[in-house]
């Protein structure tokens, strides 16, 4: 990962903008769930609202709740996946390992920072509970978005993995709980959730979205055409049609999440009548 990606990361890390009503999860559920530990990751801002992070683990407790996994195991577990990489320190081991990769993107600059925030104990504490196995599976899903990514629970050990874009690694927990239940949570649609939620606000631009990314969210999402076509000038990728019919703002979160647009991409913006606009990604 580069410099500009632990940027973007980060502002879309702070940037709190969905609740639990969101998810079809109630205030009074939420309190609960608290008060039992199983949020110990969450911060509400003075809005009640959560990030892209915050909002996808809640999901995830939801989904396990919703079939049965006792409040006494999902309590173990949020100590496993949140509690446990602090003290055992991941988020020192994550940007050493940064620092030292010899094919690693940053820049000496980058890499100097980090080694200054490792001297930082009070900084330190915070990223600790920011940097942990499972947030590197979300910035893994953002980056490598063809490969699959999975939250993997083991019910009857209430273990967990994080698939990072590894089938073979599916293969190999088989083979290991060959005798179990195992049960996995797709992370990409959740996280393309969680970021539809986003578009929707009435924010005017989404600091962690690109200039291009922020011009065709406003007029696709502000402007409400009744058709949007969104292609690419060389059509290596199909062009996406995003008609009145469509909940515009999940099209658009699965259009950003399944195509990169490129750093100095333009746009040409076709309007071929009041509600009917054809957008053009130009990366030549």
């Amino acid at each position: 990962m580069n410099d500009e990606f632990h940027i973007e990361f980060g502002k879309l890390l702070f940037h709190k903008n969905i609740l639990p009503k969101d998810l079809n999860i109630s205030s009074r559920q939420v309190s609960y769930w608290k008060s039992k530990n199983l949020l110990p990751n969450l911060e509400y801002n003075q809005h009640g609202k959560m990030n892209v992070l915050e909002a996808t683990w809640m999901s995830i407790i939801k989904e396990l709740s919703d079939i049965g996994i006792k409040t006494q195991k999902l309590e173990q577990l949020s100590i496993d996946v949140w509690v446990k990489p602090r003290h055992e320190k991941y988020a020192d081991r994550v940007l050493k390992d940064n620092i030292n990769f010899k094919r690693s993107k940053l820049s000496e600059g980058g890499k100097n920072t980090l080694r200054e925030n490792l001297k930082d104990e009070m900084l330190m504490n915070t990223l600790r509970g920011e940097i942990t196995p499972f947030t590197d599976l979300i910035k893994s899903c953002l980056i490598h978005k063809e490969q699959p990514h999975a939250f993997i629970y083991i019910p009857e050990t209430n273990e967990h993995k994080c698939l990072l874009g590894d089938s073979k690694l599916l293969e190999k927990l088989h083979a290991l709980y060959s005798n179990k239940t195992l049960i996995s949570i797709p992370i990409f649609n959740k996280v393309g959730k969680m970021l539809s939620i986003d578009l929707k606000s009435n924010e005017k631009d989404l600091e962690y979205l690109s200039s291009i990314e922020n011009q065709i969210r406003n007029i696709v999402i502000f402007k409400r055409p009744k058709v949007v076509e969104i292609a690419f000038d060389d059509n290596h990728i199909k062009p996406r049609t995003i008609t009145e019919k469509h909940i515009k703002h999940e099209e658009l979160a699965d259009y950003f999440m399944k195509n990169k647009i490129p750093k100095g991409t333009k746009l040409l913006i076709d309007v071929r009548s009041q509600d009917n606009y054809k957008l053009t990604l130009i990366t030549k």
